[in-house]
């Protein structure tokens, strides 16, 4: 019997290895106008390092790693003082790196790359700290999403999931106590559907999962979609962003298939909570420069990431909100926490 691997299996193994380039995402960042940055910075002490750390709280590789260290480079081509350098600190699913830098003093020396996990993970009681125990700084990009169903599915679209799920069961492969978990329940709900949910660890073990007909459904970035479309072995039914994707264009949105829902993966930058409002206004203005690079600008539009900028006083607002509204996810999925 030959070794040689089957034309399926090299697909899925090139299918998988784009997951580096495009999953889990950094919660994203908002602006300051010029004035105000430059307000911000006048009389100001510089942080007493000659670099300064932006923590991504998982491995090298990763959707947020791309994102961070194309933000870094961007940020040293327009003059940001102290220069930026990422850091990995991977381990506890992304809550190592998260207290690394609520533990770190607030000089401006370390920052963290942050996302909706960082929520979820005080959600389901596996940290005890959250977004508000840090000093906000900015969201600064929007990951869009895509639903996605093996192609032998009897649904093309999320019309006609609605109508599967209604007549019958079908199971999301989601990872437990992941955004995607909390973001497909979410969808679900706003559907006014029923899920079933296979909790599947691992982004690569879900698409296998999927090819091999053990789950209906399941949420991948629409960079990653589109590399499975052209492969013929998935179907995207909606992408989960408010507005279409460039370059899945031809999947609606889910809104304008009729559920009131939609999301992505949202990255920003926190600092530790001691930090001052002078030098996180100062640093909202550094990375709205940062945002406007335009090969930063171009190397996102590669990723189908979507500047969304929203600094200080709006990123906390992001922030409460989206607590208010998977606070009842968790509640509803067992995850119930009392207290804050």
């Amino acid at each position: 019997m030959s070794s040689r691997p089957s034309t399926v299996a090299r697909r899925l193994h090139a299918a998988a290895s784009a997951l580096g380039l495009a999953t889990g995402l950094l919660v994203a960042a908002a602006s300051l106008t010029p004035a105000a940055a430059q307000t911000a910075s006048d009389g100001e002490t510089p942080p007493p390092c000659r670099l300064a750390t932006l923590v991504v709280a998982g491995g090298a590789g990763s959707g947020t790693d791309l994102i961070a260290r194309a933000l870094a480079e961007a940020a040293n081509r327009t003059g940001m003082k102290p220069p930026l350098k990422v850091r990995n600190i991977d381990g506890d699913d992304g809550i190592d790196g998260a207290r690394a830098v609520l533990q770190a003093p607030g000089d401006g020396c370390m920052m963290l790359a942050a996302h909706q996990g960082l929520l979820v993970n005080f959600l389901t009681w596996r940290a005890s700290f959250a977004w508000q125990d840090f000093r906000h700084v900015a969201l600064l990009t929007r990951t869009p999403m895509a639903l996605v169903a093996p192609v032998s599915t009897s649904f093309a679209d999320a019309r006609e999931m609605r109508a599967a799920a209604r007549s019958g069961t079908l199971t999301a492969g989601v990872g437990p106590g992941t955004i995607a978990e909390f973001a497909l329940r979410a969808m679900a709900k706003a559907a006014e559907i029923e899920l079933e949910y296979d909790a599947i660890d691992g982004a690569r073990e879900r698409l296998s999962a999927l090819l091999a007909g053990d789950i209906d459904l399941t949420a991948v970035p629409t960079a990653l979609a589109k590399r499975l479309g052209e492969t013929q072995m998935v179907r995207s039914i909606a992408v989960t962003d408010r507005e279409p994707s460039a370059i899945v264009p031809a999947v609606e949105t889910l809104r304008d298939q009729g559920v009131p829902f939609d999301y992505a993966v949202d990255l920003g930058i926190l600092l530790p909570p001691s930090a001052p409002e002078d030098l996180a206004a100062r640093l909202a203005g550094d990375l709205e420069k940062a945002l406007d690079d335009p090969a930063f600008q171009k190397a996102m539009e590669g990723y189908d990431v979507r500047i969304d900028f929203r600094p200080l006083t709006q990123y906390a607002i992001y922030w409460e909100n989206l607590m208010a509204s998977w606070r009842e996810i968790a509640e509803e999925a067992g995850y119930e926490r009392t207290s804050r």
